[in-house]
């Protein structure tokens, strides 16, 4: 296009100068030494023109010849980047059907030439980890930091992650709380953190960190509260476990009173109490948090408890069943306590009458004893039989919605759902 352009205006001039030297074309002498040229004036304007013209596109060529390689070179990268693309499409596309060796070898292949190396490096790290090779993760993450210095936040908080997933909990901490001081307000940290603490099985930093992830609106107020029960019942259970009665006391005491109440953690410090044989301790707890707050698990714990007075246990416990009705939990918990009182008469009844309602083996196992106490033997037997017969196939009552231990011992509690709801209660079995 600009030589057209060029050489209309060429033409142009000509078809002007032609107009001008029409009538009087002019004489021109150029003398040199012993040389001399006469022409017109037209013609050496031409001359010249053509000259002129000549030049250009001589310079114009050997210019275009010059800019060659760089133009090759140009095409190459372009063609280069053209596959370093693809190779990172096909490398994602592998990681997501979990080819990872694959899809490895595909983001590394040709990164030099890649417009976003970040993106191959932190691929292939992710594809490195799947492997359970950590070394080369590491690699990847420290030449993607190489590679885009200002994305070096999003790189480390990748390697946290990452480290976090494999377990590498020391150095993953590490990273975290040095990207903490860097920005303070950033929530993805105290995201990862959080899972750290869990699987760490970290209860006290967890319930350091719970303030700052609803500030942030990271959790909400249900799962901030399932949070915390959680972490305050694993903490009961390891004092019980692994430290003496006075840490227990105080790790009690550490309970705030908004949850001095809450069944889950209630239940744990009375199982650590009955293992440490407080029974009149574990009553009282017992009984003070039932009057207000009613608690199938509770009641249940209440007939596991054995206080210096079971006659007063018995007729408290006598006195919900007024209240409660005919709660398969609760008539339970009176068969034993009449069991430890040696109302044999009474324990049946009541046993009877939970498994009417609610049939679980351990209230056949407890029905089982009576008879055998009072001499029915072969219908002892039976009782045995079905209590069993119930355990070992699995089956669990279409009217509970958990299960309770039926051993008091503090590891035995569920924490699969921290905050529970009572079971809902059905009529008795046809």
């Amino acid at each position: 296009m600009k030589a057209v352009i060029f050489g209309l205006i060429v033409l142009i001039l000509a078809a002007g100068l032609e107009l001008l030297t029409h009538d009087d074309s002019g004489y021109l002498v150029i003398g040199y030494g012993q040389w001399m040229i006469e022409t017109t004036l037209t013609l050496a304007v031409i001359v010249l023109g053509l000259a002129f013209i000549g030049g250009y596109l001589a310079l114009r060529f050997i210019s275009h010849i010059g800019k060659t390689p760089r133009r090759l070179g140009k095409t190459r990268q372009r063609r280069r980047s053209s596959r370093a693309s693809k190779m990172l499409i096909e490398g994602l596309i592998d990681i997501e059907e979990g080819n990872w060796d694959r899809a490895e070898r595909a983001l590394v292949k040709d990164i030099a030439y890649s417009n976003t190396p970040l993106l191959n490096y932190i691929a292939a790290a992710r594809s490195a980890q799947n492997q359970g090779a950590y070394e080369r993760r590491d690699h990847y993450l420290r030449l993607a930091r190489e590679a885009v210095p200002a994305a070096t936040f999003a790189v480390e908080l990748t390697q946290a992650e990452l480290q976090v997933n494999s377990g590498q909990f020391e150095q993953a901490l590490a990273i975290l709380n040095h990207l903490r001081t860097l920005d303070p307000r950033h929530s993805q940290p105290l995201r990862l953190l959080k899972s750290l603490y869990l699987q760490q099985r970290d209860w006290n930093q967890l319930l350091g960190l719970l303030p700052q992830l609803c500030k942030r609106r990271l959790v909400n107020k249900e799962e901030a509260h399932s949070l915390e029960v959680m972490a305050h019942v694993e903490l009961l259970q390891e004092a019980a476990q692994n430290e003496s009665d006075a840490a227990l006391i105080d790790r009690w005491k550490a309970v705030p009173n908004r949850f001095r109440k809450h069944p889950k953690i209630v239940a744990a410090y009375v199982y650590a109490l009955i293992d440490r044989n407080e029974q009149d301790l574990a009553e009282q707890l017992l009984q003070d948090t039932l009057k207000g707050n009613w608690s199938d698990e509770l009641i249940y714990l209440y007939g596991l408890v054995q206080s210096s007075d079971l006659v007063a246990q018995l007729a408290r416990a006598e006195a919900w069943l007024s209240q409660q009705g005919n709660n398969p939990w609760l008539l339970l918990t009176l068969g034993r306590l009449a069991q430890h009182n040696g109302l044999w008469g009474k324990a049946r009844q009541y046993l009877e009458t939970s498994i009417a309602y609610a049939p679980r083996s351990e209230a056949y196992r407890e029905l089982g004893k009576v008879l055998e106490e009072i001499g029915d033997s072969e219908a002892a037997l039976e009782c045995y039989s079905k209590g069993l017969s119930m355990a070992t196939s699995g089956a669990v009552e279409e009217s509970t919605k958990f299960s309770l231990p039926e051993k008091a011992n503090a590891r035995e509690i569920s924490l699969s759902d921290a905050d529970s709801s009572a079971p809902q209660l059905t009529g008795p079995a046809s």
